[in-house]
């Protein structure tokens, strides 16, 4: 057994381009798929409407057809 003074474990760290490669980050995906990306979750926001749409009036159409029966 070393009973020694306890060894010091210097986990230094250089963090000086952290900033840099967090900002290299941000850019990581081109803009112009980002541009992309949105327009088609617009998209599919209004698709979604008009789906939801559809289907009312289907139901509508069902319940107007077993009244009308």
């Amino acid at each position: 057994r070393d009973e020694g003074p306890p060894k010091e474990i210097q986990d230094v760290r250089d963090n000086s381009k952290d900033g840099e490669y967090w900002e290299a980050m941000t850019r990581i995906i081109p803009q112009r798929n980002l541009k992309l990306w949105d327009a088609l979750g617009a998209a599919l926001l209004e698709y979604h409407k008009v789906l939801t749409r559809r289907s009312e009036l289907f139901s509508e159409a069902t319940a107007l057809q077993r009244q009308n029966s």
